[in-house]
Parts: structure tokens; sequence; C-alpha cells
């Protein structure tokens, strides 16, 4: 009789793929993938109101994360993806953070004492979560202007926040929004 296999892994991830050998999720059935188009939805925003994709964001590079206040791995993300956002203030790109928490009151007491600067949507009937599957925690999104998922990544190591930098870049350029240089940095350059 062959034994199942438990997957041991450290923090999020481990579990993730745990729970998803179990649930048997395949490639088939896990939602979305690079190269789908993402579907029109809408959540409620932390700080009130909601939020509507694509109309909120048209024609901008999004970066959709998904998160939990008990997974370790996005207590350590979210700080980094602000940095991320705060990079690209000036620059059509939008960090969304979707939290995952079946009770918001975690999230909140969460945030509240982490101190971030950060659009959070939640997502209370689940449908966001179902669209795009994710099969871990943290689990990010990189969202081209065209609606398209352009990368997919699950989990969260430091080494990822250069993997970011440089899709969100890439994803920047090609959609003919070049980097906003300093004043001076850019007479410098005009100079020959």
């Amino acid at each position: 009789m062959r034994k199942n296999r438990v997957l041991l892994g450290s923090g999020c991830l481990g579990w993730a793929l745990f729970l998803a050998n179990l649930l048997c999720v395949t490639p088939a059935n896990a939602g979305l993938t690079e190269g789908d188009a993402v579907e029109a939805f809408t959540l409620e925003k932390g700080g009130g109101g909601t939020f509507e994709y694509p109309a909120d964001v048209k024609g901008k590079v999004v970066f959709l994360n998904f998160w939990a206040s008990w997974c370790p791995e996005c207590k350590i993300e979210l700080p980094e993806l602000v940095e991320i956002r705060e990079k690209y203030r000036d620059r059509p790109f939008v960090l969304l953070a979707v939290n995952m928490d079946r009770k918001r009151k975690a999230a909140d007491k969460f945030l509240q004492k982490a101190g971030l600067d950060l659009v959070v949507l939640f997502d209370n009937e689940q449908k966001a979560i179902n669209a795009f599957a994710p099969v871990g925690v943290p689990a990010s999104y990189l969202i081209g202007p065209t609606g398209k998922v352009e990368k997919v990544y699950v989990g969260f190591k430091k080494d990822y926040i250069e993997k970011y930098i440089k899709d969100i870049e890439a994803l920047l350029v090609g959609a003919g929004a070049e980097e906003v240089l300093p004043a001076e940095t850019a007479q410098e350059e005009s100079q020959p």
C-alpha cells in the first residue's frame, strides 16, 4: 500500500503546497495563470468605499497581492511592497493588497500595529479569491495595462523584490511609461 507523503516546508508556502496536494489542485483548476485575462471585480476598500477592477486602474500596471495576518512571509513582504509602490508613485503603477483573513478584525489589528500606508481590499464574498485561486499565501499577480496576468509569484523570499522590480520596470517601459528622472539628472543626460 502506498502511503501519502506529507509535504514539509517552512512558513505559508509549505502549508499551501501541502493543502493544495490534499485538495488536488492542478494547473487546470489552479485559477489565473500567466496570459489569462482578469475579469472585472469589485471589492471593499479598508478605508471605506469600493474598488472596481478594471475601471479604477485603467491603463496601469497592477501588482495584486493576496496576504493574511497569520502569514509570516506576508508580514515581511508587505512593507517591501509599500516601498516598491513609493518607488513608482509618479508612474502608472498600482499596488493592491487583498486580505484573505476570515475575520477582518485580525487584519485590522495587524495593519494598525504595522502602520503600513497601503490600499487594502477585503473580499468578503471570496469572489476575487476564487477567481484568482492562489495556491499559496502570499501570492501576487502582476497585471499589465491590457488586463492580462503577466507574472504569478507564490510565497516570498527577499530576492523576490529584485524580480518584482525587474518585471514591473519591463511592463512600465513596454507600456510607454519611461522612468521619471529628477530634473537635475535629466538636464545632465541631455548635455553632450
